[in-house]
């Protein structure tokens, strides 16, 4: 069995749904990057629907975090 190993930073740090404090998985960043495509929810409709916040949701969409997610 191998085991996998967190997604590092090129500085080292983990990053995306590795990081120890990430609230969301990579398969629900891409479903809100998708509805954010597909239908123009809001940035308050994306955080209630994902559990976050509405500045985390714009910076989701907006491919300012998690960019590789």
């Amino acid at each position: 069995m191998k085991i996998k190993r967190p997604t590092r930073s090129p500085s080292g740090h983990r990053c995306g749904a590795s990081h120890q404090r990430a609230k969301l998985t990579t398969e629900q960043v891409k479903e809100m990057r998708l509805m954010r495509e597909a239908t123009g929810a809001s940035y308050a409709v994306l955080a209630a629907q994902f559990g976050c916040g509405e500045s985390t949701a714009r910076d989701i969409v907006n491919y300012y975090t998690r960019i590789a997610g």
